[in-house]
């Protein structure tokens, strides 16, 4: 990392995603479950691409993902996404956003918001709470839960 670079906010801000981690200061919670499923997908699409990339066209992912509407998106046929513009075409990434709008709708109903479902990983232990996310969304590793996270402000 380049030592002029200055603190920033996740996950919006960030430059490099492996960053010197002193340098990242937690994101602020979202107000809704529709922002902190786009922070998922963020998260998603990020994994393995350049990430100057991604920002850069942030907007045409939006589109293509029909703004990251969560109902919409759970009942999004894979085959009609992928041939959409501005959708990544890796199969993988697609399935998993699906996947993850149908657990967001599942968690809606069952607990009543995804701030609630975070609410109660607060006691656990960070490992444990990890894994327990790692096992409930489809394309999160142990990096990109971390990463995460830090971007919605549960830290």
């Amino acid at each position: 990392m380049n030592k002029n670079s200055k603190e920033h906010k996740a996950p919006w801000e960030c430059i490099f995603t492996k960053e010197d981690k002193s340098k990242c200061m937690p994101g602020t919670p979202p107000k809704s479950d529709q922002e902190y499923f786009e922070i998922l997908c963020l998260c998603i699409l990020q994994a393995g691409l350049n990430w100057g990339m991604v920002r850069k066209n942030w907007h045409k992912f939006k589109r293509g993902f029909y703004d990251f509407n969560i109902q919409r998106l759970a009942n999004a046929k894979i085959y009609e996404l992928l041939k959409r513009d501005g959708v990544v075409r890796n199969e993988n990434k697609v399935k998993a956003i699906i996947n993850n709008a149908k657990e967001f709708e599942s968690i809606k109903q069952n607990k009543g918001s995804f701030s609630n479902l975070l609410k109660s990983l607060k006691g656990m232990e960070n490992k444990k709470a990890n894994k327990k996310l790692i096992h409930q969304f489809s394309h999160m590793g142990e990096y990109s839960v971390e990463y995460y996270l830090h971007s919605v402000g549960h830290c």
